[in-house]
């Protein structure tokens, strides 16, 4: 490396400000395996800069991305052998990262803080002869919350001398919500894509329509991993993963790393096109789960897409093709909705129409995304908006490139980041183009809100008997032996007394969930302490876990708001498939108490007539 007093130090052109993304770098990716996450890192950084026509010893910025499975930190600068950085940071806002560390470094650049920075993703969740599903899985009950994703533990899988399984052994919240079904990430996404189809019609048809567009465009892209065509029918027939999603509703798992080098245009001196950033926000709206919460309907691309688009002056009518964060195709539809794309609740019919496939008027996830191309969090969005804009797409290019929205989701709706990017220096003012404001659009939500959810009517208290429900489908025992820990102690003791414990601020009275520590309105100072409830409440959501080789279900989770304003995530206990069929968004329902001998007691919630 040379030393830095001989570092070359570009002039940088005044009349050019901002930043552009000048290099892109790609390893191998999909089923990549003996390769460790720091050794696909470094390989795409140097693969980055050398896209870039950049010495790795001119970069003095490094923003490293981890994934799911550890082993990428601050140290892989080292690694690297980068010097003198100005500029070294982990930023992890799960699927929205890249967004945020594309964000980061452009603020470097344009502040003058940093003259190149270098962006990194890199993950390996898929092991060889383990199946992919259990890469996002929740952890098994022996793990007692362990987030790396590990294969199910012996409990879950069974003896593997041929014994049958006994009971799962769960501890605490964690191991409640996880006999109730919240076993993956699915589940979670498809309690909001039930709301979303609960709410405003949508329906798994017009979902599948996301997976068939994407799939015609991974046609063209030679590094996807499926490029097979695929049909509605395809969709339909495709296992259920959580209901109200099918496999082909899901995001692929990947291996592999993508690196960006971002930098001022005057230093872009490579040989590919830079790509231009006109503008980037970023939303994360701290949903409660309580009454009044809009968890599955509305998300932070509102505020993540007004204040990108705000920056660089541009509406939805002026963007020209769409990168979409896609881990589920209920992500891309409600997204486009919070987007200004079509109005709030029209998702369904909007991705229908066949405006997202090639030759539609909105050209969208080009490469497949990552339901056909290749999962890289929000860098797979990232990098196929670079590749366009370059006119590097090969089969799969697109015309449609002067203005590409690219977008990142994180958590589960928790955290949203949104970019604007062309292959077009952004003119002097573009404030003159702007379209319909978010206002507007939120208006709209509300207008149909109120027209479709009624608030439900207060109905008759619990069922007399617990006879009566003799058991959800799959039987109670699918739970598993719940144990008590210091957290939920008191909840699990209210279980065994049948009545469900809240907590309750003393100084503000408010109801709170179960497992909180403090009141959010109070803070640390606050008092809280566990009382009874009614155990009366509506429906919010529900999904169905299945096993793939039994149709029957195995687990109803469901998240159930509560007279007193808090939700629960829950399980519900059905009679049969008939109880199942008939379950609506605002269904009173009651809670019942599960007494077993094994462990602790629990509540589970019941339909009311």
């Amino acid at each position: 490396m040379r030393p830095i007093e001989e570092r070359s130090t570009p002039e940088v052109n005044a009349s050019a400000p901002g930043a552009v993304i000048a290099g892109l770098g790609l390893t191998d990716l999909g089923r990549v395996f003996g390769i460790s996450q720091r050794q696909l890192a470094a390989t795409a950084v140097r693969r980055a800069a050398a896209d870039a026509g950049l010495a790795l010893s001119d970069l003095d910025g490094l923003l490293i991305c981890p994934g799911i499975t550890g082993g990428l930190d601050v140290s892989l600068a080292t690694a690297l052998g980068l010097r003198d950085l100005a500029l070294l940071s982990v930023i992890n806002s799960f699927g929205a990262s890249a967004v945020m560390a594309t964000q980061t470094a452009a603020l470097a650049v344009t502040s003058g803080m940093a003259r190149a920075v270098a962006c990194v993703f890199a993950d390996t969740p898929l092991r060889e002869g383990v199946p992919a599903g259990s890469a996002f899985a929740a952890p098994g009950p022996a793990q007692r919350g362990d987030p790396g994703g590990r294969p199910p533990g012996p409990a879950q899988r069974g003896d593997p001398g041929g014994r049958p399984p006994g009971p799962a052994q769960r501890i605490g919240f964690g191991g409640l919500a996880a006999g109730y079904g919240f076993r993956s990430v699915t589940v979670h996404y498809a309690l909001a894509a039930r709301r979303h189809m609960q709410r405003y019609g949508t329906t798994s048809e017009q979902l599948g329509a996301v997976a068939v567009a994407q799939r015609r465009w991974a046609a063209g892209n030679p590094v996807a991993q499926h490029r097979d065509p695929i049909t509605i029918e395809d969709h339909q027939r495709s296992r259920w993963v959580a209901e109200p999603l099918h496999l082909l509703d899901c995001s692929l798992v990947s291996n592999g790393a993508i690196a960006i080098i971002i930098t001022a245009p005057a230093l872009a001196t490579g040989p590919k096109p830079a790509v231009h950033i006109w503008g980037w926000g970023q939303g994360h709206p701290g949903i409660a789960l309580a009454n009044g919460s809009e968890f599955g309907l509305v998300t932070g691309a509102v505020q993540a897409g007004q204040a990108a688009m705000g920056m660089a002056g541009v509406g939805p009518a002026d963007i020209t093709m769409g990168q979409i964060y896609d881990c589920y195709t209920y992500t891309v539809l409600v997204t486009l909705e919070d987007y200004g794309f079509c109005a709030k609740g029209d998702g369904g019919p909007f991705v229908a129409s066949g405006a997202l496939a090639p030759g539609g008027s909105l050209p969208l996830n080009t490469g497949g995304g990552q339901l056909s191309g290749y999962y890289m969090w929000g860098f797979t969005p990232l990098s196929e908006a670079i590749i366009q804009a370059r006119g590097d797409g090969g089969d799969r290019q697109s015309a449609a490139t002067d203005l590409i929205l690219v977008s990142g989701n994180g958590g589960i709706l928790s955290h949203h980041g949104t970019l604007i990017l062309s292959p077009h220096q952004r003119p002097a003012s573009t404030a003159s183009r702007l379209r319909p404001t978010p206002a507007r659009q939120t208006q709209n939500a509300t207008e149909r809100n109120a027209e479709v959810h009624q608030p439900p009517q207060a109905g008759p208290g619990p069922p007399a008997a617990a006879e009566e429900w003799p058991g959800q489908p799959g039987g109670t025992a699918s739970v598993g032996v719940v144990k008590a820990d210091g957290r939920s102690a008191e909840f699990l003791a209210g279980a065994a007394r049948d009545e469900l414990m809240l907590k309750r601020c003393e100084s503000g009275g408010e109801w709170l969930s179960p497992s909180v520590s403090t009141c959010p309105a109070c803070g640390e100072n606050a008092t809280l302490r566990s009382v009874p409830a009614s155990g009366t409440g509506t429906l919010v959501s529900w999904s169905v876990v299945r096993e793939k080789r039994d149709d029957g279900p195995v687990a109803v989770p469901a998240l159930v708001e509560l007279d007193e304003g808090p939700w629960l995530a829950t399980g519900l206990r059905l009679r049969d498939e008939a109880d199942l069929a008939d379950l609506r968004a605002g269904q009173r329902v009651a809670a019942r108490f599960v007494h077993d001998s094994r462990g602790e007691s629990y509540p589970v919630f019941c339909p009311l007539p």
